[in-house]
């Protein structure tokens, strides 16, 4: 008769199986028995150090909320636990943020919290100095951003939340995009002109294109000359590029906002394939940009020399994408597996999306100006011409002298930047401000560019209209973020701080907007040379309705008006 299998005849741990031989029941019934109830007491284990953890990081995450919940209730703003009212409705509405934060300013001072959602804080500042101290301490930009980018163009390393991730490649850039303005940029400028107006011709609809259609592909092609080089203006997908960006970059926002990636949706899978397409197009334009510059001899490290990171020469690169692959200025941006050749993808659908986004809504306002108002193109052409009548070619220098060309890109930018906010955020650290005001790190900090580039104090009783001159009073000298390259004359933007510290249409600090002095100079370069070749005419029948249309020089909403470009007689 085989011996009875009882609990107390089973090794309490294997140590115990091991020393004590087994026992004299341990054949018969100790194997099944003692891994059974070994397996229990592991799994119970595991179960109570999962717990544990996920306790820990809940009561974690509890102290977090509690905590910002004491810090945001201390700043002035409406009174509202979870979420206020006033700014979802405005949103849903799709209203005026603006002018809803100006209310509330208003009410409650330069400095107002508003509670978006039960973990979410969104605090507004007007105070110019206090917007000074959060610009140069919040360097990091908004998870929701990198979430954006990373959807649109896959895994990148230039769009990233953290400063500190992205402080090298953000400086490499700068360089590169600077340099580029020294490069052939006046053949450059023309040769963006003609493509659009090759553009323009090809199109079924035969009718004269708004400002803002001449706009978008006027960014199109100066971001894409820059990356690619004149390869980008042969290019055959180009169009359906160009359709192809678009319409990612509109719903790319709404659907990063997703905490989790709503795989279940048709809209998404259809999303995720567009983003599919853009990224074999730019794979194409990316590879016919290397053979070109191959073909040039221009990707050999000795036009390109690279020493300890840094780029020494990028005047001898052809393109911006050029310098990248031959000075890895982006590469090592992103850790991981990642090859180099998605790295770059990555970065330069990143560098297009953004730079379309920025650049075109600026030459936009440029250009419904000078077809609106006469009077203010007859008087950029004469500058224009005054500077260029002695030279066969339009070079960086010739535009930096056109000081009423510099002041009216810089003014369309103070009344109509990229966008409402300028959006920053300090992921680890609580950020004090003067006045003992403390805001909780994870906060949402935004500055109302309306509010603060339109201020009646620092800008004057016309601060909402469009006044060039403005900027070239005696006080006020054009630049910093005009400064030319080494060894021309260095400009200032304003000399009055207050002016300085209220124009922020590319943001400042350490996060402001690495393309600010290619945005303003190569802007300023395509409308010249547009000025210099081409006689810009609002459409004859539209005439008289823009007239009826735009009474005074505010420019809160500008129209939409159709332009015809007639060839200067030479």
């Amino acid at each position: 008769m085989a011996p009875s299998c009882g609990t107390a005849d089973v090794p309490y741990t294997l140590l115990s199986a091991l020393l004590s031989g087994g026992g004299p029941s341990w054949p018969a019934c100790g194997g099944r028995a003692f891994l059974r109830d070994y397996t229990q007491r592991g799994t119970n284990a595991l179960l109570w150090a999962g717990l544990l953890a996920v306790t820990w990081v809940l009561l974690l995450r509890v102290s977090a909320l509690f905590r910002l919940w004491a810090l945001g209730s201390r700043l002035p703003g409406p009174p509202a636990l979870l979420a206020d009212p006033g700014l979802a409705a405005v949103c849903r509405a799709g209203g005026d943020i603006t002018g809803y934060l100006s209310k509330l300013h208003g009410t409650f001072g330069p400095v107002v919290r508003l509670w978006v959602g039960p973990s979410q804080l969104l605090v507004s500042v007007k105070d110019v100095s206090l917007i000074k101290q959060i610009l140069a301490k919040a360097e990091d930009k908004l998870p929701l951003t990198e979430r954006t980018y990373n959807l649109a163009c896959g895994r990148l390393g230039l769009f990233i939340s953290s400063f500190e991730k992205v402080k090298s490649s953000r400086g490499l850039l700068e360089v590169f995009l600077n340099e580029k303005l020294n490069i052939g940029a006046s053949g450059s400028s023309f040769k963006i002109i003609e493509a659009i107006l090759d553009r323009v011709d090809s199109t079924t609809d035969k009718d004269s294109p708004d400002c803002r259609y001449f706009s978008q592909h006027m960014a199109f092609n100066i971001i894409g000359a820059a990356l690619f080089g004149e390869v980008f203006f042969d290019w055959s997908d180009a169009a359906a590029y160009e359709e192809l960006l678009m319409i990612v970059a509109k719903d790319s926002c709404f659907w990063a906002s997703y905490a989790v990636p709503p795989f279940w949706k048709p809209g998404y899978r259809k999303y995720r394939s567009l983003c599919a397409k853009l990224k074999i197009l730019t794979e194409g334009i990316i590879r016919k940009s290397i053979e070109q510059s191959s073909l040039l001899g221009h990707n050999d490290l000795r036009f390109c020399k690279k020493s300890e990171g840094v780029v020494k020469d990028p005047v001898g690169c052809t393109s911006l994408l050029d310098g990248i692959i031959s000075g890895r200025c982006l590469y090592g941006a992103v850790e991981g597996s990642l090859s180099s050749e998605e790295e770059i993808c990555g970065n330069v659908v990143g560098l297009m999306l953004h730079g379309i986004s920025a650049s075109a809504n600026l030459i936009g306002s440029i250009l419904t100006r000078l077809v609106l108002y006469p009077k203010l193109k007859d008087q950029l052409y004469v500058d224009i011409v005054a500077v260029c009548n002695q030279s066969s070619e339009l070079e960086v220098d010739d535009v930096l002298r056109m000081q009423f060309l510099l002041a009216t890109v810089c003014e369309s930018a103070r009344l109509l930047p990229a966008g409402p906010l300028l959006q920053r955020c300090s992921l680890q650290h609580d950020l004090t401000l003067k006045s003992s005001i403390i805001i909780p790190a994870g906060a949402t900090l935004v500055i109302p560019l309306h509010l603060v580039q339109m201020d009646v104090s620092v800008w004057g009783h016309d601060a909402c209209q469009f006044n060039p001159s403005r900027l070239l009073q005696k006080d006020i000298d054009l630049g910093e973020i005009l400064a030319a390259h080494k060894g021309s004359n260095r400009i200032k933007l304003f000399t009055e701080c207050d002016k300085t510290d209220s124009f922020l249409p590319f943001g400042s600090g350490s996060r402001a907007c690495v393309g600010q002095k290619f945005a303003i100079l190569g802007i300023s370069m395509l409308i010249a040379s547009l000025l210099l070749n081409y006689e810009v005419q609002p459409q004859p029948a539209l005439s008289r309705e823009m007239d009826l249309a735009v009474d005074s020089n505010n420019l809160g909403h500008l129209p939409n008006p159709k332009l015809i470009l007639t060839g200067r007689k030479i």
